[in-house]
């Protein structure tokens, strides 16, 4: 690739004046700067990324750590990591992924990629309860918008979007309350996730404002996948009097569910939340709540530009609502 000098002495300019006219900026006549640009099309010239990168101190790279236990069959985080990829691109910017074991030392991952200036601020996702990731990266000024809240004191400061998982629940549950159920079970995850615990809290939100008793063998805890909702359901038609629907906190555990009530006779009414592509196509088709995934990409890539960027930010939390969809898992029309 040609050099700065070369184009210069080859337009019949000084350097500076290839810089200027690279960098659009200074009083250079508009037939020198076409003259000057012509040259650089013609001899192939193509700026430096990395060093315009130098020159801003930034690396032009957003950070997003991909845990391969939460991770796994995981739609939802498949197409925000998509919509993260494409938005981050047209702001010139590229993400990088990398892995986030639960056995590391979180913070000594996150505080290598910022030592090394490899990355200029994250997004996060998988947010726990009391997440120490907030804490450390609050502390440490580094930019960063999560994907979800730690539901502690550090989100008063932290930038953030949320779906409104307690919403969803209590919507679900109100749902199945209007098709004449009074004995729900929900199939939660372990506790600690800060978005499963606010499911669990809208499912017994919902409970109490309709009057149900909370029977605290109706939640069962299992893990994000198939065999989870399986056991769950199983684990629930052993209970003397089992109940007559489920909410479940994600998709893939509820199509676990179907599955045991298929395949054991019982008709049971079912919810499930993410509206996945399987979800749709299920025996049978599987009412959800679905997430407004792109906004909320949209949201965290703009939040995290404007903090390393130096712009404002109107407003640092969006706690946007998921939408019911009615499916025939829970009105048994089928």
């Amino acid at each position: 690739m040609p050099s700065i000098k070369e184009i210069a002495r080859a337009a019949n300019v000084s350097p500076s004046t290839v810089s200027l006219v690279l960098n659009n900026k200074g009083n250079i006549s508009e037939q020198t700067r076409q003259r000057v640009l012509e040259v650089v099309r013609e001899m192939g010239y193509t700026r430096s990324v990395h060093a315009r990168n130098l020159r801003e101190n930034q690396s032009r790279v957003f950070g997003f750590a991909w845990s391969p236990l939460r991770s796994a069959y995981n739609p939802v985080l498949d197409l925000f990591l998509y919509e993260m990829v494409r938005l981050s691109e047209q702001h010139g910017r590229h993400l990088l992924l990398f892995t986030e074991d639960e056995q590391e030392d979180t913070e000594n991952i996150y505080r290598s990629l910022i030592d090394s200036r490899r990355v200029d601020g994250f997004i996060l996702a998988n947010t726990d309860r009391d997440d120490p990731r907030f804490a450390f990266l609050l502390e440490a000024n580094v930019p960063f918008v999560a994907f979800g809240r730690s539901l502690s004191a550090y989100d008063e400061d932290a930038y953030w979007v949320d779906v409104d998982g307690a919403a969803g629940t209590f919507a679900a549950v109100s749902h199945l309350v209007e098709h004449g159920h009074q004995h729900i079970a929900m199939l939660a995850w372990p506790q600690g996730s800060a978005s499963g615990d606010e499911r669990v809290k809208g499912y017994l939100d919902a409970l109490a404002y309709h009057a149900l008793s909370v029977r605290d063998d109706y939640i069962v805890r299992v893990l994000n996948d198939v065999t989870g909702g399986y056991q769950g359901a199983q684990q629930l038609m052993q209970l003397p009097a089992p109940p007559t629907a489920v909410v479940a906190v994600s998709d893939i555990i509820a199509l676990g569910a179907l599955r045991y009530f298929a395949e054991h006779g019982h008709r049971i009414a079912v919810t499930g939340f993410d509206n996945t592509p399987a979800s749709e196509f299920s025996h049978p088709p599987l009412t959800t709540l679905k997430q407004p995934i792109y906004e909320i990409a949209d949201l965290c890539v703009g939040m995290l530009l404007a903090q390393i960027t130096g712009q404002e930010v109107e407003r640092r939390h969006h706690l946007l609502p998921p939408h019911l969809i009615i499916r025939a898992s829970s009105t048994l029309d089928y």
